[in-house]
């Protein structure tokens, strides 16, 4: 954590000035998460498996800037002493909502490459809500395991209170935040990663299969076994005559003979024309196939565009903190240098909470919906329109 020593020496104005960027930063955090949870409320169309968990994302985020971030200014720039019971509590709800934030995001990945990788099985799956909620409160009990314990049996933050700095005692302790870094963001990242290169492949797989020889091959048969067909009619009426002169006097006939030349005609010529409905049908279905597929290979790639931002802003917002956290715990308590750099590696950890709500959910077109619903008031109907109406 920051020393809140170190902000001491600045003069009044600055310390009001950065209070005031400090509480903008944590409205905008609020903010853009209430109405990511606004829209999800407002619009039922948006209630489905994926954007739960986004809702979980933006929960966690929300409580960022509504309470970690207020609590932490006066400690930081006016040496508010948190007192233990305080402190206690803000070290949990801190550790708590980051981490919950990073699996959430993990959650969102892997829902990501399901739904691109194993498209049929994952809209075949009826995942009630149950399950679904289920996966959400599992979150928020790995994210609360991962540091929670730790501080709850760590006694040295009673001593940390007495020099106005609220931090758990295992900060000092490199080989335990060598395992939390492991759990909070190396863990993460890699099961991010992994799941984005996953969907690049599935996607490269499609794409060639796509353009695989044996599609277009496919299609030119459908084609060319429908293009004769229209002269079916044409051949089974020239193949009558043949038969007519080939075949002995109608008045010789018996007229079960009869019936049954004039059933083997129409049973030809009716075979004829099925099969060429038949054909037209496979090449019509044959298009729409390859049509879904283009779709369905371009709402992938955005899918993966998507999460591959995901996984650039968050390894951006995080490794810088996690690597100083390493480095300076191999310092003794006291002799810590202090750097303008780590602390804006810590700030950014809670930028990635205003970021997050900007990467998904307010760039995609259901949700952009919700917004318009939320923001946007129906115009009233003209005088005239009421007339027409009325009439």
């Amino acid at each position: 954590m920051l020393d809140a020593n170190s902000s001491g020496s600045l003069p009044l104005a600055a310390k009001v000035s950065l209070a005031f960027f400090m509480s903008l930063l944590a409205f905008a955090i609020m903010l853009g998460n209430a109405v990511v949870i606004l829209a999800f409320v407002v619009d039922k169309n948006l209630r489905h498996r994926s954007n739960y968990f986004f809702l979980n994302l933006a929960i966690s985020d929300f409580f960022v800037g509504m309470i970690s971030i207020p609590l932490y200014i006066p400690h930081l720039l006016f040496n508010w002493n948190f007192g233990s019971e305080i402190c206690i509590f803000w070290l949990i709800v801190d550790y708590l909502l980051c981490t919950a934030s990073v699996y959430n995001i993990v959650l969102i990945s892997y829902d990501r490459y399901q739904s691109v990788s194993n498209a049929v099985s994952y809209r075949a799956q009826h995942t009630g809500i149950v399950k679904i909620v289920a996966l959400m409160v599992a979150v928020w009990i790995l994210a609360f395991l991962v540091n929670g314990p730790m501080i709850l049996a760590s006694h040295s933050w009673k001593n940390s209170t007495n020099t106005q700095e609220c931090e758990p005692g295992f900060v000092t302790e490199w080989y335990i935040l060598a395992v939390t870094s492991f759990l909070e963001f190396l863990l993460p990242v890699v099961s991010v990663a992994y799941f984005n290169v996953q969907i690049y492949w599935s996607l490269w797989k499609r794409g060639s299969l796509s353009r695989c020889p044996s599609h277009v091959g496919f299609i030119s048969t459908s084609s060319s076994d429908s293009g004769p067909l229209p002269r079916a009619g044409l051949v089974s009426r020239t193949s009558l005559p043949a038969l007519k002169e080939s075949a002995p006097p109608l008045h010789s006939e018996s007229p079960r003979r009869k019936s049954s030349l004039l059933g083997s005609l129409r049973t030809h010529v009716n075979s004829r024309v099925i099969a060429f409905k038949v054909g037209s049908f496979s090449h019509s279905e044959t298009l729409a196939l390859h049509h879904r597929e283009h779709m369905e290979l371009l709402r992938g790639r955005r899918l993966a565009r998507s999460l591959a931002i995901l996984l650039t802003v968050f390894a951006i917002c995080w490794a810088p903190y996690c690597l100083f956290t390493i480095v300076l715990s191999t310092y003794p308590k006291g002799k810590r240098p202090k750097s303008v750099w780590y602390s804006i590696a810590f700030w950014l950890q809670w930028f990635n909470s205003f970021v997050n709500p900007f990467l998904y959910p307010l760039c995609h077109r259901h949700f952009q919906k919700a917004f318009w619903k939320i923001f946007c008031v129906k115009k009233q109907p003209t005088p005239s329109q009421n007339r027409s109406i009325s009439s």
